[in-house]
């Protein structure tokens, strides 16, 4: 499933700050027990995957 909601996020292939909305949103624990979220998110240009962390707040509609 798709999230329609769009984060700021730096793309680490282009080096650029763009916005777009994860194609999906993983719930974890760190080292140290705090629960993050973690996106998957595609670059539009080369076609390749790249994780981002989010927000603590973000909800995936």
């Amino acid at each position: 499933m798709v999230c329609k909601n769009t984060v700021n996020l730096k793309d680490p292939i282009q080096h650029t700050i763009v916005t777009q909305a994860p194609e999906k949103v993983y719930i974890i624990r760190n080292h140290l027990g705090k629960y993050i979220k973690i996106g998957l998110f595609m670059n539009s240009k080369t076609g390749q995957k790249f994780r981002a962390l989010l927000p603590s707040d973000y909800k995936c509609q």
